[in-house]
């Protein structure tokens, strides 16, 4: 309970998710760029509410958006 606390609450992050209607998306998203289902997701939800992608495996390098490391966001 206190990591979420700490996330949520203190640190300011705010959960998306997508409605049904926006599932069949997940399959163009994910035969179009090949990913998996949780990098679909995200990804839809990312392209619906205009957020950047971040992450450390280069699974959205090959799509649209990109992503940015970690270590980017955070100026290292």
């Amino acid at each position: 309970m206190e990591f979420a606390e700490d996330t949520f609450a203190r640190v300011g992050v705010q959960l998306v998710s997508l409605e049904v209607a926006d599932f069949g998306d997940l399959i163009r998203i994910s035969q179009q760029f090949k990913l998996d289902f949780d990098d679909a997701y995200q990804y839809a939800a990312a392209q619906k509410y205009e957020l950047m992608l971040v992450g450390f495996d280069g699974a959205f390098d090959r799509t649209e958006r990109g992503r940015k490391t970690p270590a980017e966001i955070l100026g290292g």
